[in-house]
């Protein structure tokens, strides 16, 4: 009895065999093939959005004049007028060989100020434009145009007269007479430019006033009024 187990677990064993021999060589046996389960799907996050870029303020002052309460300065006698005026700014001179000026009282270096100025008086023989670097009552530029189409460059320094950094231009971008002028006054440097309707008009060199508040002017020589309205005021960095 033991030897017929014996012989059985051997014929059991070189069956094993011959099974094992007959997979690995590729025999009529079919590989049994194992299912595996499928990668988890991946998800792609969409990309990220573009930064935002802030935008640039450039913008250091603006005013349309609709807020009377916004700085300017107010006054009124006989001779002229600085005052707001229907959503505007209205400087009047009332005699001859005279001007007024007017400031928000700000403090600036280098600046781009622009302004809307329109001439209601027909008298032509005058002044009118824009202030920079006005320290006090005796150090100032004015960069100004006049109502029979001139434009000059004047500075008060030290208290001294209103002289003239530049002497007056004709320039063909004036308008005019009773019109209105877009103007805008660079102040950069030792450089001081000004264009009139997108025009330069004229441009001056002088180092003496770096800093300073801005402002509006107009003034007579020979006429014996002139009433400028000025709106759209903005002060913007170079």
């Amino acid at each position: 009895m033991h030897n017929k187990m014996k012989l059985l677990l051997i014929l059991v064993t070189v069956a094993a065999a011959s099974l094992a021999c007959a997979t690995l060589s590729g025999g009529n046996s079919t590989p049994t093939l194992i299912p595996t389960s499928p990668p988890p799907p991946t998800t792609t996050p969409p990309p990220p959005p573009p930064p935002t870029e802030e935008p640039v303020d450039n913008i250091l002052f603006q005013d349309d004049f609709s807020n009377p309460e916004s700085g300017w300065d107010r006054f009124n006698d006989e001779e002229g007028v600085t005052d707001y005026l229907s959503d505007g700014y209205l400087i009047g001179v009332y005699t001859d060989t005279f001007f007024y000026w007017a400031n928000p009282y700000r403090t600036f270096q280098d600046v781009v100020i622009e302004v809307d100025a329109e001439m209601i008086t027909d008298e032509e023989d005058n002044q009118y434009g824009i202030i920079c670097r006005q320290t006090d009552l005796d150090n100032w530029y004015a960069l100004v145009i006049s109502g029979d189409g001139y434009a000059a460059i004047r500075k008060r320094f030290q208290g001294s007269d209103l002289e003239y950094l530049t002497d007056w231009v004709e320039s063909e971008a004036i308008n005019t007479g009773m019109a209105s002028n877009k103007l805008r006054a660079e102040c950069v440097g030792d450089r001081l430019s000004l264009y009139v309707n997108g025009v330069l008009a004229i441009e001056g060199i002088d180092s003496d006033l770096v800093t300073g508040d801005v402002g509006l002017l107009a003034g007579t020589f020979t006429a014996t009024q002139t009433e400028v309205i000025f709106d759209n005021f903005i002060v913007t960095n170079p």
